[in-house]
């Protein structure tokens, strides 16, 4: 499909085209990866934060023994969630696991050092099968006591689905703006080309070749010298992404510890050179045929 009989000159694309549309493919391949696992990461949480709820548990400063106080309702508050529908497990914090949460602000809390009460967090995990209902627990609580607050998460995962929402918007119009450079570059590189092999193609006219011929033969070479570096720029960025893969996998914290990048990522990327190539195509043609019908 792509061979050709005609000796083209092709010393001056045959580095320069392969390279920048390898280096094309990396970036858009790369970009379009980070999109989907930024999707893949949004649902990751979605699924997990809407498994959970936290309730923090505030002292009563006002009680003589603000310690003991809040070690009654935290038991009193586990045996109203024990109760509760819809909910599969509960876990209370203890002192150490508090002091623990704020070590890297306050460094370490000694017991002779700890002067005020701290408040305390209750994790609490979500049924998959019987429904809670969050608005009746909110009121349970909040009617047992004003100190007590319940956090869904709901709030905070709708600004982070948004702000991922965001980011695919903005990589999206990268990877537009880089497959329209490639296309730009491909079309630059034919027209040297072209203009290179302007004795071959004046000799072929003289022989009878018609413009359509010369164009074939021409988007051809100009194709298989993308599709060449469009593999290259493929297989870098399949070798990257693994790379990254590897090393999130050694993460021992953060937003990405448990999340495991999809194998279907090294497939949808194939679309990246897929499209480069017909692009190259496509330009190619247009290309030839405007800079043939100027040179007649």
């Amino acid at each position: 499909m792509l061979k050709t009989d005609i000796a083209f000159k092709s010393d001056i694309n045959k580095g320069f085209l392969p390279f920048i549309t390898a280096f094309m493919v990396f970036l858009a391949s790369i970009t379009f990866a980070t999109a989907m696992i930024g999707n893949d990461l949004t649902t990751d949480w979605n699924k997990r934060m809407s498994s959970n709820i936290t309730i923090q548990v505030l002292p009563d400063m006002k009680h003589k023994n603000p310690n003991k106080e809040i070690e009654e309702r935290i038991k009193n508050i586990t045996l109203i969630l024990k109760q509760t529908p819809g909910i599969k497990s509960s876990y209370a914090m203890n002192i150490k696991e508090t002091t623990d949460l704020l070590k890297p602000w306050l460094g370490e809390i000694g017991k002779d050092k700890l002067d005020i009460p701290l408040p305390r967090i209750i994790t609490v995990e979500i049924s998959d099968i019987i429904p809670l209902n969050i608005r009746a627990l909110t009121e349970e609580i909040k009617n047992y006591s004003n100190l007590i607050t319940l956090e869904t998460y709901e709030s905070w995962m709708n600004e982070f689905s948004k702000t991922i929402s965001a980011l695919q918007t903005l990589l999206g119009l990268i990877i537009i703006l880089i497959l329209s450079t490639t296309a730009i570059t491909i079309a630059y590189a034919t027209k040297s080309g072209l203009i290179a092999n302007q004795n071959v193609i004046e000799i072929m006219h003289m022989v009878g070749a018609q413009n359509n011929y010369i164009s074939k033969h021409f988007s051809n070479q100009m194709m298989k010298l993308s599709i060449s570096g469009g593999i290259s720029g493929y297989i870098t960025a399949c070798l990257t992404i693994a790379v990254i893969k590897k090393f999130a996998g050694n993460i021992d914290g953060g937003i990405i510890s448990n999340f495991n990048f999809s194998s279907n990522i090294y497939w949808y990327i194939l679309f990246i050179p897929v499209i480069a190539g017909i692009i190259s195509k496509i330009t190619a043609v247009l290309t030839v045929n405007k800079t043939l019908n100027q040179m007649v």
